[in-house]
C-alpha cells in the first residue's frame, strides 16, 4: 500500500514549554519511565470475534489510534533536535515457530479493515523472512505481546538508539465478572512523556471503538 511517510516537524525549544524538563532527562543513563495499567478490552475482543479478526490486530490498532491522539508519544529527539511526527507507525514483535520472533515494520491506517489487511500481510511476510535488523525508526513506536502472563509491571532493554521511541506491551487477557481485562504496559522517555501523557494515552485507548 502506498501511503505518505510520516512527516516530522521541528519544535523550537525556545518556545517549547517542557524544554527544561527535556534537558533534565536527556543525558540520564536510564531516562525511561514505565507503567502498567489494567484495561477493559471487552468491546475490542467481541468485535474481533464478530469480524473474524485477530485479537492482537484489534488491540494493536487501538493502541495505534491512542498513540496518534497524544502528541507527546509522537515526539522524538534526533541528533539533538526535537521533532513531532504528524503520524507514527507501529513496529511489531511477531512470533515464529520454535519460540522465536521477528521484528516487523507496520503501518498505521485510520481505516480499521485496511489497517488489519496491511499489517497482517506484513506480519505474515516476516514469518517467512525474519527481520531482526536495526536502523532509523524514529517515525515508529513498538508493540509487543506476552500473552502467557497477566503481569503487573514490564521493563524492556534500553537502547539509546531508540531512546525516544515508546514501547507498548500487551499481556494475557482474562475474565473479570462480565468483562475481559488485559495489562497494557507503556515504556517511554521521561524527557517528552510525563504522567499526564500516560493518563491521556490510557484514556484515549479506553475510548477506541472498533467498527
Amino acid at each position: 500500500m502506498t501511503t505518505p511517510p510520516p512527516t516530522p516537524r521541528r519544535i523550537d525549544l525556545d518556545t517549547y514549554p517542557r524544554a527544561d524538563i527535556l534537558r533534565a532527562f536527556a543525558d540520564r543513563s536510564l531516562p525511561q519511565l514505565s507503567v502498567t495499567c489494567e484495561v477493559d478490552v471487552t468491546s475490542i475482543r467481541q468485535t474481533c470475534q464478530t469480524l473474524g479478526v485477530s485479537f492482537f490486530l484489534g488491540m494493536s490498532y487501538a493502541v495505534s489510534r491512542a498513540v496518534q491522539a497524544v502528541p507527546a508519544f509522537r515526539q522524538r529527539v534526533i541528533d539533538g533536535v526535537l521533532y513531532e511526527y504528524d503520524r507514527t507507525d507501529p513496529g511489531y514483535t511477531v512470533a515464529r515457530d520454535g519460540g522465536l520472533f521477528s521484528f516487523c515494520d507496520g503501518l498505521h491506517l485510520d481505516d480499521f479493515a485496511a489497517h488489519c489487511r496491511e499489517n497482517q500481510a506484513r506480519m505474515d511476510a516476516v514469518k517467512l523472512t525474519p527481520d531482526l535488523s536495526v536502523g532509523a525508526k524514529h517515525h515508529m513506536f513498538f508493540i509487543t505481546t506476552v500473552p502467557w502472563l497477566s503481569f503487573t509491571a514490564f521493563t524492556h532493554p534500553y537502547d539509546p538508539l531508540y531512546a525516544y521511541i515508546p514501547v507498548f506491551t500487551l499481556g494475557k487477557f482474562s475474565a473479570r465478572s462480565d468483562t475481559w481485562v488485559m495489562p497494557v504496559a507503556v515504556q517511554a522517555h521521561h524527557g517528552v512523556v510525563d504522567g499526564i501523557h500516560l493518563a491521556q494515552f490510557y484514556e484515549a485507548l479506553a475510548a477506541v471503538r472498533l467498527p
